[in-house]
């Protein structure tokens, strides 16, 4: 019974991080991408132990443990009048 419960749990947390995090962010919309805005954001979302930077090869802010929360980063470009922001692994 122990085991199943620690199971359940790692896997929770480990579903509940790729929802909430990711490797990969750049403010970006239909009319483009915005490399200095992303910069903001990237600097924005960067408190805590993660290691992030920017520029990635693609004009992104990169987290090699998985760890930008993408959620703000959208709501980050959108404050600045950006529609949205494209994330991946």
């Amino acid at each position: 019974m122990r085991f199943n419960f620690i199971s359940a749990l790692i896997f929770f947390l480990f579903a509940m991080n790729s929802v909430l995090a990711g490797h990969n962010c750049k403010c970006q919309d239909s009319n483009g991408q915005y490399d200095g805005v992303t910069n903001e954001c990237c600097n924005e979302n960067g408190a805590g132990a993660c290691i992030r930077y920017y520029p990635g090869p693609n004009h992104q802010c990169t987290s090699s443990t998985n760890c930008i929360d993408s959620g703000a980063f959208v709501n980050c470009c959108k404050r600045y009048g950006i529609g949205g922001a494209y994330c991946w692994d």
